[in-house]
């Protein structure tokens, strides 16, 4: 059966239409790679050749239609070539393509349109191409890299074979072959279509390796890049099913945190590890994961193999790994950070305290201290200006008042003194066995006038043989403090009653009670808080500033004892000291 030359014409048309189309979908996935731009012009040009083929039977067009069909074809094969050194990351030889080009140009021109011999422009044609495939060749061979070693060695033999019949045409053509028409039907025609057939098809079937082999070899590169972050990331790495917990990888780093080797935990569920110790915390952030398609930084605690308890920072994004879904999670160990974190916490909270104690200070420096020296002063001055007319009555009441202000004004710097002592530490603390009751004797003495201005019973209820572990001057200071409070907020004829209590847990029960105006519940829960103010005059004006009750707190502290009290509103209050008796195991 015999096949003429339109017939191979069309089918070659034909397969650059399928040839674009592919071409088409490889550059719409793939388009970040270099030169896959020009083999989509290269298939163009090549089917925009086959039109202008077909357009050469129309007579009034026929002189544009050969020459657009044969610029089409020498471009094309510029465009596969400038494709193929775009690909490999190289500069094509702009400078000798422009030669190559203008070298075809002229001649081809000059015997088409001024001197018509189809014999000679084939030759030209054919020499043109042949070097274009000679160029491309040698480039390729000059070029090609290891990982795509396998197609460029395919490309170079095409483009060899492909040169080899250019010239080879060119040769038969020089040497008697004669050629009347496009169409003729003699060998050299028929064949040449064939190896444009052939080498299109070469030419598809090399690209489409040449893109698959670099996108394996860009796989591989990322596999490799892939496991060496995964290995050598400083923190734990887990690669486990989003729904099951399945571990599939863990990197070096999650043996040396949690202490699983990678054989105890592949094929495990984090489940099975029990890594997260709260299980709601791990639904919360694969919901999180699920929903956002990653999550960073999603603080949680996670169990070792230890048994101990790891706060970390965890970090998953979705990964598909034969097409199921999984996260690709990053722990962070937070424990000494969080660690630190509350330890910068209480700093800042004792800083805090301390500056509220200055403030303190400086107020009773200010106010509560400025007050009671006016006051002596006042009295002084008059004693001072109205003496000679006083009558000796007046005198000794003004006397009275003197010294009851000077005692005020000592136990107050007797308590500054104290608690500047304590805050630079400078406090000594010497516990020894004590007979308690003496203790109160000794401590209430100085009170006993001032309870019977008001007429204030003192009422002991101690026994005799009573001993607390302790040390004295602590013991006497919190005394006095309490014993003169209870005083200054009792008015005339009530009672302050002192009793002591051993309990089971060998700690001794203090507890200093009146009959005075009480404390409401919202100033018991200021009274021991250094930053707020509860300080508030007695039944009969008596100054108060309430660094006493500091005072009793940071003493009954030192020895492992509390301080409370009970209260109501009018109906007198009841403070309670805790002390060591002198059963217990000496402390430090």
């Amino acid at each position: 059966m015999n096949i003429d030359i339109n017939t191979f014409a069309l089918v070659l048309g034909i397969f650059y239409a399928i040839q674009f189309v592919i071409f088409l979908i490889e550059y719409y996935y793939n388009k970040n790679y270099n030169g896959l731009g020009w083999w989509l012009i290269y298939a163009a040009s090549a089917f925009f050749g086959f039109i202008c083929l077909i357009s050469r039977q129309i007579k009034p067009i026929e002189q544009l239609a050969v020459f657009g069909q044969n610029m089409a074809f020498i471009f094309s094969s510029f465009f596969m070539y400038i494709g193929l050194m775009r690909f490999l990351g190289k500069r094509e030889r702009l400078s000798l393509i422009a030669i190559i080009f203008v070298l075809f140009l002229i001649p081809f021109s000059y015997f088409l349109f001024y001197k018509d011999l189809i014999q000679i422009r084939t030759i030209i044609i054919w020499s043109t191409v042949g070097l274009i495939a000679v160029l491309s060749a040698y480039d390729l061979q000059k070029y090609k890299t290891k990982s795509l070693e396998i197609a460029t060695n395919i490309c170079i033999t095409v483009f060899v074979a492909h040169a080899f019949f250019s010239l080879s045409k060119v040769f038969f053509l020089l040497t008697g072959s004669v050629i009347n028409a496009f169409d003729s039907q003699v060998l050299v025609n028929t064949s040449t279509y064939i190896e444009l057939l052939i080498v299109s098809l070469f030419w598809t079937y090399t690209i489409i390796l040449l893109i698959n082999h670099r996108l394996t070899a860009e796989m591989k590169l990322a596999k490799d890049h892939f496991e060496i972050i995964f290995n050598t990331t400083p923190d734990p790495t887990v690669i486990s099913g989003v729904k099951d917990g399945y571990i599939s990888s863990v990197n070096p780093k999650f043996k040396e945190v949690t202490g699983y080797s990678s054989e105890e935990a592949l094929g495990k569920t984090v489940f099975d590890l029990n890594l997260w110790n709260i299980l709601q915390e791990r639904k919360a952030f694969v919901s999180l994961v699920q929903t956002q398609g990653y999550c960073f930084d999603y603080e949680a605690e996670f169990r070792l193999k230890d048994k101990s308890i790891m706060m970390g920072l965890i970090s998953s994004r979705i990964i598909t790994l034969n097409n199921e879904s999984h996260m690709i999670s990053v722990i962070r160990d937070i424990t000494e950070r969080k660690k630190r974190e509350e330890e910068i916490v209480l700093q800042n909270a004792e800083l805090q305290m301390l500056n509220n104690e200055k403030d303190k200070f400086f107020s009773i420096i200010a106010h509560d201290l400025k007050n009671p020296f006016n006051a002596f002063l006042g009295l002084t001055e008059v004693m001072a200006d109205e003496i000679p007319n006083l009558p000796l009555s007046e005198v000794i009441l003004l006397a009275g008042r003197m010294r009851d202000s000077a005692r005020n004004l000592y136990g107050l710097l007797e308590n500054l003194l104290s608690w500047s002592m304590i805050k630079r530490g400078m406090t000594s603390f010497h516990p020894e066995n004590l007979a308690l009751l003496p203790e109160i004797n000794e401590s209430i003495m100085t009170f006993l006038d001032p309870a019977n201005k008001k007429h204030i019973s003192l009422l002991i209820n101690v026994e005799g043989d009573m001993l607390v572990y302790a040390d004295k001057n602590m013991v006497r200071s919190m005394i006095r403090n309490l014993v003169s409070n209870a005083i200054k907020f009792t008015p005339d004829g009530g009672s302050v009653t002192i009793s002591a209590e051993v309990h089971p847990d060998n700690f001794i029960q203090i507890s200093i009670k009146d009959t005075g105006i009480g404390i409401s519940k919202e100033m018991q829960e200021l009274l021991f808080k250094i930053d707020s103010s509860t300080s508030r005059s007695g039944t009969n004006g008596e100054l108060s500033c309430g660094l006493g009750l500091h005072l009793c707190k940071e003493f009954a502290t030192s020895h492992n004892g509390k301080i409370w009290v009970e209260s109501l509103n009018g109906e007198g209050s009841t403070f309670f000291i805790t002390l060591p008796s002198a059963t217990q195991v000496e402390y430090t």
